[in-house]
């Protein structure tokens, strides 16, 4: 098997257990207080959320992290579809 079919499926696998584990977080009826989905966390972390309306030193690094994090996804993701 090729490095690069081995890291497709690896990549096919975990968007599925991604897709699962969030769609089970969205419909899960009895979420007890911090069971969260992954947008739940980020604006937790970012300060947009409720919970944490005060802007911290660290809500500010984890924004400056996500926006570095997504200026460098659309080449990263141009690059990896070009395996496929």
């Amino acid at each position: 098997m090729s490095r690069f079919l081995k890291y497709k499926w690896a990549w096919i696998v975990w968007a599925a257990l991604f897709a699962v584990i969030e769609i089970s977080a969205i419909l899960d009826d009895d979420k007890d207080e911090g069971d969260f989905t992954l947008s739940h966390y980020i604006r937790r972390a970012i300060g947009t959320f409720k919970t944490s309306p005060k802007m911290t030193t660290g809500n500010w690094v984890a924004r400056a992290a996500i926006i570095a994090l997504l200026s460098w996804l659309p080449g990263h993701f141009k690059v990896l579809l070009g395996l496929f």
